[in-house]
């Protein structure tokens, strides 16, 4: 008896029913989706604070994993129709859901009725309001909150703090890998921000244009968007040497470092700043997007271009087979039509071009084009050899160039035949993931990385937009058969532009007669309004612009 009246166990006995119960959400969770990680017991225990705060201790219980069976159940009906889990924003889709209905299985339904009794009865029997519960329940709410914060400056914050408080990792590149690694919970939660649709209405975005150009030549324009290739005086890479082959250089400035490639595709196809649409936009909005955006290859196909879309990786990937049709590619091929030998590792941008010419050949006499081509084979991880990863970088990087140089030729040889004219452009979608290298050379401080954990750089969760520019920083090199001077005024206005400042500059090349390029372009001559402090993409881009020109 003593022992049951031990001071010690008299202060911990109110907290025992509560400790039970959240072990009965742990093992209980178990027979919803029959597996455990830290992010499935962690955004679990969340759900269930939430619930303890109005229901029956219980009851809470009942109703958190009901809930999640409920969820899980249906992401899975969405996934065999769809091939994509549930998201986020698929809660806010009441038409959606409606549409469901048709599928729903028995454990839908029981599930269901388990969740409505579960918070009936609990409510029935709610405790009394307490500090303790209340505060354990704004958790959720306060990560919901800023998952759902429209200019995703919170979300910067919320991502973070998830993944190391939760053990969450977002995989923003395929949601199904997301929704396996972080349970139906974390998945939704994490992919909430996708409810972000932009607010249609009145802007003045075009007040401000750049005259347009006397006489353009309409040009074929062939674009390559090169994985993380990277050049500068302190890290000397192949790449510049195609300073000695005719092309003019410049930097621009990328929005992503190190992956996230889908966001760089975004600015030089659209014009717009990847930073207004919450993660990934290609990922997040496929579905969504207009059946025809305002985009550089619709807009170059008004005017008589045959618009093609290439990528030497699967179509599936960042969704581009559902998208590039939307953004005006006439033609588009991935690497399920191409060669490619698996066990010698990321396809080789040898096929790419290959592929290319053929189909630049093969058009008809005289028709202008416009290419776009997204590369593979430089993709990370580059494994360490006594270094951190560099001459693994470096040896793929130079084959990667080779290959582009030869096809550079190439290209300008069938142009000549064609009797076109013909402006190459190259640049990397961001640089590479070698934050040590980049730290060693000086390109980056110490002031851009958290204090080092287990030896690895880590960047900081939120940088000023100096370094966001520095981080952003990647090279350009343009070329055009005919008229070099061309190729160096363009370099020369696009040095030290953000990447979306690439589309305004090419659309002017051309007949095009819409005036966003001309707005973008006068923006980018001035060159006073980017990485300032702040939300600065709001001041420059109207998000009723975004809904113009890119949804329904």
């Amino acid at each position: 008896m003593k022992l049951f009246s031990h001071p010690l166990l008299s202060k911990i006995r109110p907290f025992i029913p509560d400790l039970l119960a959240i072990c009965a959400v742990i093992g209980g969770r178990f027979l919803v989706d029959t597996q455990w990680n830290m992010p499935r017991v962690g955004f679990s225990v969340l759900l269930y604070f939430f619930f303890a705060a109005f229901l029956q201790r219980w009851a809470a219980v009942a109703a958190t994993l009901a809930l999640e069976g409920l969820l899980l159940n249906i992401s899975y009906i969405k996934e065999i129709a769809t091939s994509e889990p549930l998201l986020g924003a698929d809660l806010f889709e009441v038409g959606q859901g409606m549409a469901m209905t048709g599928y729903m299985n028995w454990q839908i339904w029981a599930y269901a009725l388990i969740t409505i009794v579960a918070i009936g009865y609990g409510l029935w029997r709610r405790p009394r309001l307490s500090k303790t519960r209340l505060s354990l329940a704004l958790v959720l709410c306060i990560l919901l909150s800023m998952q759902l914060d429209r200019t995703g400056k919170l979300s910067a914050y919320a991502k973070p703090v998830m993944h190391q408080y939760l053990g969450s990792k977002y995989s923003n590149y395929n949601f199904r890998v997301n929704a396996k690694d972080n349970g139906i919970l974390g998945h939704l939660i994490l992919t909430i921000e996708t409810a972000h649709k932009p607010k249609s209405g009145p802007h003045t975005f075009y007040s401000r244009q750049l005259a347009a150009q006397d006489a353009p030549t309409s040009p074929d324009i062939v674009v390559v968007m090169c994985e993380s290739c990277y050049s500068d005086p302190r890290l000397i890479t192949q790449m510049a040497q195609l300073s000695q082959a005719g092309f003019s250089e410049a930097r621009i400035i990328s929005p992503v470092y190190g992956g996230g490639t889908a966001e760089a595709e975004f600015e030089a196809l659209t014009g717009l700043s990847a930073y207004m649409l919450p993660g990934i936009d290609f990922q997040n909005f496929a579905g969504q997007f207009a059946d025809k955006m305002s985009a550089l290859p619709n807009s170059l196909a008004d005017v008589g271009y045959l618009t093609t879309g290439m990528h030497n990786y699967f179509s599936t990937f960042w969704k581009r087979k559902q998208v590039y049709p939307k953004l005006g590619f006439a033609q588009t091929q991935f690497v399920e039509k191409m060669q490619w030998d698996r066990k010698a590792g990321w396809p080789k941008d040898q096929t790419l071009y290959n592929n290319a010419l053929a189909r630049y050949q093969a058009a008809p006499a005289g028709q202008k084009q416009f290419m776009f081509l997204v590369t593979v084979m430089t993709h990370g991880p580059f494994i360490a050899d006594q270094d951190s990863g560099l001459s693994q970088y470096q040896l793929r990087l130079t084959e990667a160039i080779d290959a582009f140089s030869v096809f550079a030729k190439q290209l300008e040889a069938s142009a000549k035949k064609r009797k076109r004219d013909v402006v190459i452009v190259i640049f990397g979608d961001h640089k590479p993931g070698l934050n040590q290298e980049f730290l060693d050379r000086g390109i980056f401080d110490p002031q851009f990385f958290s204090p080092s954990k287990n030896g690895r750089l880590e960047f900081k969760s939120i940088l000023s937009q100096k370094q966001n520019k520095v981080r952003g920083d990647v090279p350009l090199y343009i070329k055009d058969s005919r008229q070099p001077e061309q190729a160096q005024q363009l370099a020369e206005q696009l040095q030290g532009r953000p990447l979306f400042c690439l589309p305004a500059e090419l659309a002017r090349l051309s007949q095009s007669q819409d005036p966003f390029y001309a707005a973008v372009a006068e923006r980018c001559a001035a060159n006073t309004a980017f990485y300032q402090p702040g939300l600065w993409w709001r001041n420059v881009f109207p998000e009723a612009l975004y809904a113009e020109r890119l949804f329904d």
